[in-house]
């Protein structure tokens, strides 16, 4: 299985997950591969963090205003 020799039916894998208390992630070892948003945020400079900092906060007045519908993903003013 592990040279690829034969291939694993999803039910097999889920045994395999479950046996060894694994997301699929960590089997195929996505994590690994992909920094997380935290990791993204610390690896810009200071101005750039400030930057995000402020699109977070801009983000969440819109939400609390409620002017942007989170269905479409669109601005309630905004036209496309």
């Amino acid at each position: 299985m592990e040279q690829g020799e034969y291939k694993v039916g999803l039910d097999t894998l889920l045994k395999i997950l479950a046996t060894f208390d694994l997301s699929i992630g960590d089997f195929f070892d996505e994590s690994a591969r992909n920094e997380s948003v935290v990791q993204k945020y610390r690896s810009l400079s200071p101005s750039a963090q400030k930057e995000v900092e402020s699109f977070i906060e801009f983000k969440r007045a819109q939400e609390e205003d409620g002017s942007w519908d989170s269905d479409s993903g669109e601005s309630e003013g905004d036209d496309v």
